[in-house]
């Protein structure tokens, strides 16, 4: 099991630093997180906080003309950004001859992104055309998005990180940069680096390069927290480019900070019943009309990477009609609430979640996104690391009982795909 020894720093501008030495292999993984996600953005400008993300990539002022990743490619790495609910995150792996020109890529955005009225033409138009590929003209491409809408109320918790076109194209450069002033600031942030570097050598470059990003103030997150729905939402989405009908499902998760034992075993009861070839789900009647099954937490498939409302996901392609996925769900349910799971299954079924989880820390670029992810969020960046243990030792049959139990019980939203060319009603 890859756990490392986790030091801290915070620099005078409020930056948060995490260095976690790894002396196996001969690469090393950053990740900056900054706390601003799509549940962040003003409600006028929806999709601003992932068109950002597109921004700050290009790289900062030191960068230009080249840019960040030809620069980043040229010494053998590769990197990545994301958005999601409540943080953006930007990401790299590169040899570990390469962790200075690492930080000071990172430095140099953090200080200033090079923005300009071209550059956000271009990106405007790649995220435009993203939509285009990964929502509007792909079969069942409103799932997840479609989910948290017809869960959720508060308008944060239902925005669907791509926003509007006509909101995008009104964005300029005057927003962009309030928008960065507001959530890019040292003081919103988490560096993470992770591999094969020495610590003490490590914290000298943090300082020369980060610290003197000016400080700035940042605009709190609103506040994301509901109350579970009163009652199930039904919608069916006409799908002109799906062959075959589909369902999605959505339930509200525990809250992961102060519901933790039931969060984990919300993980392990979705893993009962969609993942793996002897889940739950597979088995039975309704099975052999399901061509494709998924069921997992978080709204990305990526437990523990938001702090408010979050969702447990199914969704299932189906060549008979939604209702006899839904009756095989609720069926399995009842019979794992009333009965518990058999040990055996759950055994295997904690120890494949468990080892999948620890693949991925294999991947010192991978470590730094999760590592990073949970200090952001909760700050504590350990439960990346004993989170594989957590789920496979430390989740008991009676809990996954009480977990299904919950669900059986609570309102949920279903959301019905049909292959036809007209729009969208509530059902």
């Amino acid at each position: 099991m890859i756990r490392t020894q986790l030091r801290r720093l915070e620099l005078d501008n409020g930056l948060r630093v995490l260095l976690a030495p790894h002396p196996v292999g001969a690469s090393v993984g950053l990740a900056v997180h900054y706390g601003v996600g799509f549940r962040t953005e003003p409600k006028e400008h929806t999709g601003l906080a992932h068109l950002f993300e597109h921004l700050v990539f290009q790289g900062g002022r030191g960068a230009a003309p080249e840019g960040y990743l030809p620069r980043l490619q040229r010494a053998g790495g590769f990197g990545d950004a994301r958005t999601r609910q409540d943080v953006t995150v930007y990401y790299a792996a590169a040899p570990a001859s390469a962790v200075e020109m690492l930080l000071a890529l990172e430095a140099d955005r953090m200080r200033a992104p090079c923005l300009s009225a071209q550059t956000l033409r271009t990106q405007t138009a790649v995220i435009d055309e993203e939509i285009r590929l990964m929502v509007r003209n792909r079969p069942y491409g409103a799932f997840p998005w479609v989910l948290p809408g017809a869960l959720h109320s508060r308008p944060e918790n239902t925005r669907d990180g791509y926003g509007e076109t006509a909101d995008l194209a009104a964005v300029g450069i005057p927003r962009c940069e309030r928008f960065f002033a507001d959530h890019y600031g040292p003081g919103n942030a988490v560096v993470t680096l992770t591999g094969a570097f020495d610590p003490g050598s490590a914290e000298r470059l943090v300082r020369g390069h980060f610290a003197s990003v000016p400080a700035r103030p940042s605009v709190a997150a609103p506040d994301a927290h509901e109350p579970s729905p009163d009652r199930e939402r039904r919608l069916t989405v006409a799908d002109p480019h799906a062959g075959t009908p589909a369902v999605a499902v959505g339930y509200r998760m525990p809250d992961p900070v102060t519901e933790r034992a039931d969060y984990l075993a919300h993980l392990v009861l979705a893993a009962l019943l969609g993942q793996g070839r002897q889940a739950l789900l597979r088995r039975g009647p309704a099975a052999a009309q399901v061509t494709s099954l998924s069921v997992g937490c978080g709204l990305f498939g990526l437990p523990l990477d938001t702090r408010g409302p979050d969702l447990l996901t199914l969704f299932a392609v189906h060549e008979r009609g939604a209702e006899d996925v839904l009756a095989a769900l609720d069926g399995t349910l009842e019979t794992l609430a009333k009965d518990g799971v058999d040990p055996g299954l759950l055994r295997a079924t904690t120890a494949r979640w468990a080892a999948g989880a620890l693949r991925e820390l294999g991947d010192p670029g991978t470590r730094a996104q999760l590592l990073g992810l949970r200090e952001a969020l909760f700050g504590e960046a350990e439960l990346t690391q004993t989170l594989p243990e957590l789920v496979r030792s430390g989740v008991t049959g009676e809990q996954v009982g009480r977990a299904a139990a919950r669900l059986a019980s609570s309102h949920r939203a279903v959301v019905r795909f049909v292959p036809a060319g007209a729009r969208g009603r509530a059902a």
